[in-house]
């Protein structure tokens, strides 16, 4: 990539060619990339509901996750006469899902066209919360009259964000330039977009032109894409960062199992062979700093536990075996202190497997849900640890249905793992196929995984897990 990035700030490299449509994507797909949508085709009506709105992680300078990027891949397909309607269509989608109940942990990006800036849904978002992305449509042309528009709702704290790679001369003159750019919280550098031979002139020269602004890097693919960001010029500006680089294989600097994660590893392999509580509470004694973490999370306010535990056997009397085997595995990511990477792909498997267990447990089988949270927990485990499937998961003996889903990519666990991956990737393509699948309603699905990702905040908050969201 980091070839192809050079290749590009040399004016070398050529327009992506328009992909053709995929069938299913595989389950072990991770890309969080938002590449751009044809836009040749004949307008259609505007569908009665947008389906899934894909919200995906943007993290800060530690990779911490601090926001969410709010967006529709497939529906805006057809709208380009209709973009007003359509971003009338997503505010109004945003307010009936109770986004809100996120933003009080994280901060939300939400895509707009320039041509909304008078829609009344605008002055309902929180301000603060919330950071518009403008985004440029078919025959737009910014005017005196827009950047008016934004003034009075900056008045009202509404924060903004734009491409500036996207605003070529035929839609923003020169003269109006500096007038747009100065205004803007956030300027938008995108690693997949097309025009990446402008790139040079936008890292050398915005960021000493608008020392005001901070810059969102979005779809970086690798740590290697992200070290340019952070190595460039105006380097100091990026504040945040998007894609898939957190699951790359280098992205855990060393990719050694620590002491702490052997040890959990260990408690772990006790657990499943039923060991003597005494012999899994000794292991525990011998890191103290672990029995911490695990009894406090357990007695968290979320766990609605009668009383509070204090040990290992009272924990495994109350919650039972499985149950704890289930909790351990956190330990396996917040081990390594202060390790941004680490929480950020402990979030992302808990929303995973916070989302399983619901789709699980809609039917009513415990067992069956329990065993879809170990599903979802564990699908980034090789990247953790740096151990590739099977070899990482061997020790554990989990039960052959998490195993096959998350190593093999099949059982009847894989098609709830997929629809995981594809709520991610808001792939609604997918996301309405699986659905299907597995008989389960679309608003369902997606109060579900919006609950699964409001769940995620909650145990990260009762676990001491702070993010610096107020920085956003």
């Amino acid at each position: 990539m980091l070839k192809s990035l050079i290749d590009g700030l040399a004016g070398r490299r050529k327009k992506n060619p328009e992909a053709d449509e995929e069938a299913l994507p595989p389950v072990r797909q991770e890309a969080d990339t938002v590449m751009p949508l044809p836009d040749d085709e004949a307008p259609a009506d505007l569908p009665a509901t947008l389906g899934f709105v894909s919200h995906q992680p943007v993290m800060d300078r530690q990779q911490r996750v601090v926001a969410y990027d709010f967006f529709v891949r497939l529906g805006k397909r057809n709208v380009a006469d209709k973009q007003q309607e359509f971003d009338r269509l997503l505010l109004s989608t945003l307010q009936n899902m109770d986004i809100f109940r996120l933003l009080a942990f994280r901060r939300a990006f939400v895509h707009i066209s320039m041509t909304s800036l008078d829609e009344p849904l605008l002055r309902g978002m929180p301000a603060g919360s919330v950071i518009f992305v403008l985004e440029v449509v078919p025959d737009l042309v910014v005017t005196e009259q827009m950047l008016a528009q934004l003034d009075e709702l900056q008045k009202l704290g509404l924060r903004f964000a734009l491409e500036p790679a996207s605003y070529d001369q035929g839609v923003l003159s020169p003269a109006l330039q500096a007038d747009l750019f100065s205004r803007v919280d956030f300027m938008v550098l995108d690693f997949a977009g097309p025009s990446t031979r402008v790139l040079a002139p936008i890292l050398d020269q915005l960021p000493k032109r608008y020392p005001g602004a901070r810059w969102m890097a979005r779809n970086v693919g690798t740590a290697e894409d992200l070290d340019v960001c952070l190595r460039a010029p105006g380097s100091n500006r990026f504040a945040l960062f998007h894609g898939p680089f957190v699951l790359t294989a280098h992205a855990l600097e060393g990719g050694k199992v620590d002491t702490s994660q052997t040890r959990v590893l260990q408690i772990m392999r006790l657990l499943r062979a039923n060991a003597d509580p005494k012999e899994v509470e000794a292991q525990f004694k011998l890191d103290s700093v672990l029995l911490f973490k695990l009894l406090r999370f357990i007695n968290s306010p979320i766990h609605g536990l009668s009383r509070k535990v204090q040990t290992i056997e009272e924990t495994l009397l109350l919650l039972g075996r499985e149950t704890l085997f289930k909790w351990l595995s956190m330990l396996l990511f917040t081990s390594r202190k202060d390790d941004g990477t680490a929480v950020a792909l402990l979030e992302k498997s808990l929303i995973r497997a916070r989302f399983m267990e619901k789709l699980g447990g809609y039917r009513g089988n415990k067992l069956e849900a329990e065993h879809l949270f170990l599903t979802g927990m564990f699908s980034l485990l090789d990247v953790l640890l740096n151990i590739p499937f099977p070899d990482v998961l061997d020790p554990l003996e989990l039960p052959l249905t998490v195993r096959e889903a998350v190593v093999e990519q099949k059982g009847i666990f894989a098609p709830y793992l997929s629809l995981a991956l594809a709520c991610e990737h808001g792939d609604n393509v997918r996301i309405e196929a699986l659905a299907k699948v597995l008989d389960f309603d679309l608003d369902l699905t997606n109060q579900y995984y919006l609950d699964a990702v409001v769940w995620a905040q909650v145990v990260l908050r009762d676990s001491e897990v702070h993010n610096n969201v107020e920085a956003v």
